[in-house]
C-alpha cells in the first residue's frame, strides 16, 4: 500500500482518539459486536483480544505512540453460536489494538472491521492479524455493533511417519516449504520445528500458489509432490513417509564415559513427574501444608486433590494469599470455589467459613450468561496471580486455556508419614 493509503487509513482511525489526552483514565468502556465470514454468516468460537495503551497518534510518523500498556489487560472474548462477542472493562480513554487470540497460531485472518459506521478493509492481512487493528476509545464511550469479518487461513496439515508407518512422535525435524506463484517466481521458508505426539504438523500459507513440503530427519529427506492451493483452500491429511527405518544412534564408548553420571532419560522423567505432582510447603502462620500441582483442567485438579486427601486451597485472609503467591509464584491457580455459588455464599468447598474474598467484580463470570445452556454448567474459580484478584469461569471458558496449575491445601502437618501402628499387648 502507498504512503498516501496508509496516511488515509490511520487518519480515519484518529477520529476515534481525538480526546484521548484530555481526559483521566477510568475503567468503563465496552467493545462488542459480531464476527462473520465473507458471506455474512456468523462465525462461532473465534477468540478476540484487546491490548490497551496510554498513548496518542503521531501524524508526522503515521503511527501511534504506545509505550505504556494498561494493566491488567481486558479479558479476551469468544464469539458464541450467533457470532456475538463482548469485551468489557476496557480502560478509557486509550489506544487499543484488536487481535485474533492466538496470533500466528490463529486459524482465522482478519478481512475487514466495521465500527461506528466506518468500514476498514485491512491492507495487509498478515500484518494486521499479528500486530492488531488499532482503534481508540474515548472516555466512557462504549463501541457497539462492531462487525468483524474473518476467513479461515489457508494451510497445509499432515503427518510424518517412518518406513514402518509409525508416526515420528514429538520429533524435531527440519521442515521446508517451497512456493511457486501462479504468475511465476516464488520462494521458500522453513526451519526446525517439533511434530506433535502423533507426528502431525500444520503450516499456514498466505497466498494461492504451488507448494512443496519437505522434511529432513536424521539425514533422511522426504518431499511431497507439488500441491496447488487456490484462494481459501486448505489441504489436510498429507503424509510424508521416510524410506529407511530409523536407527537408534550408536554412542561411541568414549562418549558414554563422558556422560556417565549425567541424568538419564528415566531420571529426567522422574524429575518432571515430581514437578508435575509438586512439593508440600508448610505455612508457619497456620501450620497448614500447601502444594502447587500442574493440571490440564479444573476437574483434574479436584480429582488430584481427592487422591491426596487434600482440597483446593481455601484463602482465609490477605496475608495467606500473599504467602501463597510469594512461595508458588504469581501465576493463575484453581482455588476451592466451585459449582453454582453466588457472591454471598458463606463457605468454601471444604466447609471453611468465608472470612475473606478478593473477587474481580468486573469479571465474576468470564462468559456471557445469555446462553441458557451454559447457566447450568459448573463454575470454577481462579486466582489471577498477576493481579491477586479472583475470577470465575466455566469448563469451556478461555481461562481454562491459560490456567494449568492449582494449589492444594492439607491441614495435617506431617505429609507422607506412615500411619501409627495400633497398640498391641
Amino acid at each position: 500500500m502507498s504512503r498516501l493509503g496508509f496516511t488515509i487509513f490511520y487518519v480515519s482511525i484518529v477520529s476515534f482518539v481525538v480526546m484521548l489526552m484530555a481526559a483521566p483514565y477510568c475503567s468503563a468502556a465496552k467493545f462488542s459486536g459480531k464476527i462473520v465470514d465473507v458471506e455474512g454468516n456468523p462465525v462461532p468460537d473465534v477468540q478476540v483480544s484487546i491490548d490497551s495503551y496510554k498513548g496518542k497518534f503521531i501524524p508526522d510518523r503515521h503511527r501511534f505512540n504506545m509505550n505504556e500498556r494498561v494493566f491488567p489487560p481486558p479479558q479476551p472474548a469468544e464469539s458464541d453460536a450467533n457470532g456475538d462477542f463482548s469485551i468489557d472493562n476496557i480502560t478509557s480513554p486509550t489506544v487499543n489494538t484488536l487481535k485474533l487470540f492466538g496470533g500466528f497460531q490463529s486459524d482465522y485472518e482478519l478481512i475487514s472491521i466495521e465500527l461506528q459506521g466506518i468500514s476498514f478493509y485491512l491492507p495487509d492481512r498478515g500484518r494486521m492479524m499479528h500486530e492488531g487493528f488499532p482503534f481508540g476509545i474515548e472516555e466512557e464511550s462504549d463501541i457497539k455493533d462492531v462487525k468483524i469479518t474473518v476467513r479461515l487461513r489457508m494451510k497445509i496439515s499432515g503427518q510424518v511417519v517412518d518406513a514402518d508407518g509409525a508416526p515420528l512422535s514429538n520429533a524435531h525435524v527440519n521442515m521446508m516449504v517451497k512456493r511457486r506463484r501462479l504468475s511465476g517466481g516464488g520462494g521458500s521458508s522453513g526451519g526446525t520445528r517439533t511434530l506433535d505426539a502423533e507426528g502431525k504438523f500444520t503450516r499456514y500459507v498466505s497466498s494461492p500458489a504451488y507448494y512443496t513440503v519437505s522434511v529432513t530427519y536424521q539425514g533422511q529427506t522426504v518431499e511431497s509432490k507439488e500441491i496447488l492451493l487456490e484462494q481459501g483452500q486448505r489441504l489436510e491429511g498429507l503424509t510424508l513417509k521416510l524410506k529407511e527405518k530409523i536407527e537408534e544412534p550408536k554412542i561411541p564408548e568414549e562418549v558414554k564415559q563422558q556422560i556417565q553420571g549425567q541424568p538419564n532419560f528415566e531420571r529426567r522423567q522422574a524429575f518432571h513427574e515430581r514437578r508435575r505432582k509438586g512439593v508440600w510447603a508448610i505455612n508457619p502462620a497456620n501450620r497448614h501444608a500447601y502444594k502447587r500441582i500442574e493440571c490440564q483442567t479444573p476437574e483434574e485438579a479436584i480429582e488430584r486433590a481427592k487422591e491426596e486427601g487434600a482440597h483446593l486451597v481455601s484463602i482465609n485472609d490477605a496475608t495467606e494469599q500473599t504467602w501463597l503467591l510469594s512461595v508458588f509464584g504469581a501465576e493463575n491457580y484453581w482455588i476451592g470455589f466451585t459449582d453454582g455459588i453466588k457472591k454471598n455464599d458463606k463457605e468454601w468447598d471444604d466447609g471453611d467459613p468465608l472470612t475473606y474474598t478478593n473477587w474481580d467484580d468486573n469479571n465474576l463470570i468470564s462468559e456471557s450468561d445469555k446462553d441458557t445452556e451454559k447457566k447450568d454448567q459448573t463454575k470454577y474459580s481462579v486466582l489471577i496471580g498477576v493481579t491477586g484478584k479472583w475470577q470465575r469461569t466455566r469448563s469451556d471458558g478461555h481461562l481454562v486455556n491459560i490456567t494449568k496449575r492449582a494449589i492444594l491445601e492439607k491441614v495435617d502437618l506431617m505429609i507422607g508419614t506412615p500411619e501409627p501402628e495400633e497398640n498391641t499387648e
